[in-house]
C-alpha cells in the first residue's frame, strides 16, 4: 500500500516537473542607435520589426593575452541583414574598414567582442558575445 502511494506521489511530481520545463522563447532584438549584443547564426529583429540581422560566420584572429604577437589581430563578422524585405549581405572588420561591406541606408560598427581570446584557451565562434552599433545613415 505505501508502495502504491509512493507511485503516486512521484507521479504527480514527475508531470509538474515535465510541465515546468516548458521551452521560454525569448525575442532577441536590437535597437537602431544603441549597442546591442548578438551571437552567430540566431535572427535578431530591429524593435520596430522592420529589419532583422543575422551573423554567419565570425574570425577572431586577435593576440591572445600572455602572447607577443607582429600584429593585434581582428574580428571579421560576415552575416546578412534585411531591411524591407530586401536581404544584404554584410562584411564587418574591427580595424580593417576599408574591406567592409555595410548595408544600404546603415553602418554597423563592431564595439567589442567577448571573451577576449587568451593563451591556451580556444574559443569556438559559437563562444563568442558580439556587441555592435547599427545607425541609420
Amino acid at each position: 500500500m505505501k508502495l502504491l502511494s509512493a507511485i503516486k506521489y512521484l507521479s504527480l511530481l514527475f508531470l509538474f516537473t515535465s510541465m515546468s520545463c516548458e521551452k521560454i522563447i525569448i525575442e532577441k532584438t536590437f535597437s537602431i542607435g544603441q549597442e546591442s549584443t548578438f551571437r552567430i547564426h540566431q535572427m535578431y529583429t530591429s524593435t520596430d520589426g522592420q529589419n532583422t540581422l543575422q551573423i554567419n560566420e565570425i574570425s577572431d584572429s586577435r593576440c591572445p593575452e600572455g602572447v607577443e604577437c607582429v600584429w593585434a589581430g581582428e574580428v571579421i563578422i560576415k552575416g546578412e541583414w534585411t531591411s524591407n524585405k530586401n536581404k544584404n549581405p554584410f562584411e564587418l572588420h574591427s580595424v580593417m574598414k576599408a574591406l567592409e561591406i555595410q548595408p544600404d541606408a546603415f553602418t554597423i560598427q563592431i564595439i567589442d567582442a567577448k571573451p577576449y581570446p587568451t593563451i591556451g584557451n580556444v574559443s569556438k565562434p559559437e563562444d563568442l558575445v558580439i556587441t555592435l552599433l547599427i545607425q541609420n545613415n
